[in-house]
């Protein structure tokens, strides 16, 4: 079975007058007058859309940011893009910081009014079965903030984490955890800044490693430079992935281009994984394999 992993596509729309909150106003400033929104390209999101189609996987999973600063336009242009890609298989989406950029679009759940299809409903965390021998146990484990990008999880999902990963409906199933924030870096060190990781990810890591056995891989985004990392524990190590942002444009003079991850699960283990690169024009395998370019 192929799943395919994308993240971070950051689909921007200017905010009218009336949108601008503050964290808008800086967000905007950020993007629209420093430059970062040149970091994002509509030719890269697309041609990620048409590289997933192409490879036509048996599942598909997002790890949210769909958008830039969860605006309505944002959320109506992200949905004409990956409506019909996420309708072609089974699909897990969960939600990114953007996407919950402002307490508003967090306490109103935008994102599901567009998406619920795929990112179900309900309390968190959720469960996709994707098919025969692979299941997504997804987290929520993103807030709103004024300022900072750093998200947590509170002790009723990790509460129900630890039940979920004692069904009886993931035995003999490969597992994906999903959440947006990373848990280690490249390095394997526990990730940061504070400003923008899980703060609480300590609780959650000692959690899936209690489940360890039944976890077959742990995958996320946020961090626009992909890297593999691993959680380690007594005798176990849980591959965690994440591809790098889908979204990012192609700047071959600053080493920066989108990319993709396409998971080969067979017999109920990781068989392999195939990283796809932004040329500028389409998506293509990684020269070397998987992260052997770089973030």
């Amino acid at each position: 079975m192929r799943v395919a992993h994308l993240t971070d596509l950051h689909v921007m729309r200017p905010p009218s007058v009336g949108e601008l909150t503050v964290k808008r106003m800086l967000g905007s400033a950020n993007l629209y007058v420093m430059g970062r929104a040149s970091h994002f390209t509509e030719a890269a999101q697309r041609a990620a859309v048409a590289a997933v189609e192409r490879l036509a996987p048996d599942a598909l999973l997002c790890s949210g940011d769909l958008t830039a600063q969860a605006l309505p336009a944002e959320f109506e242009a992200a949905a004409e893009l990956l409506t019909p890609l996420f309708s072609r298989q089974p699909t897990a989406l969960i939600p990114g910081n953007h996407d919950v950029y402002t307490p508003e679009t967090f306490l109103e759940r935008r994102i599901e009014e567009r998406f619920g299809a795929w990112t179900g409903k309900g309390d968190w965390p959720r469960l996709h079965l994707l098919g025969d021998g692979v299941a997504c146990v997804a987290l929520d484990v993103c807030r709103a903030q004024w300022i900072l990008s750093s998200g947590t999880i509170d002790e009723g999902q990790l509460d129900g984490l630890d039940t979920l990963l004692g069904d009886d409906r993931l035995r003999g199933r490969f597992v994906f955890v999903m959440l947006h924030y990373p848990l280690r870096n490249r390095r394997g060190e526990p990730y940061g800044p504070a400003t923008r990781n899980l703060e609480n990810a300590a609780a959650l890591e000692a959690l899936l490693l209690k489940h360890a056995r039944r976890i077959g891989a742990i995958v996320h985004g946020h961090e626009h430079h992909g890297f593999r990392a691993a959680l380690v524990g007594d005798g176990v190590e849980i591959p965690i992935l994440n591809p790098g942002a889908a979204g990012y444009a192609y700047l071959p003079k600053k080493g920066r281009t989108a990319h993709l991850c396409v998971y080969t699960v067979e017999d109920g283990a990781l068989r392999g994984v195939d990283r796809l690169r932004f040329d500028g024009e389409a998506f293509v395998p990684e020269p070397g394999g998987a992260w052997a370019s770089g973030g």
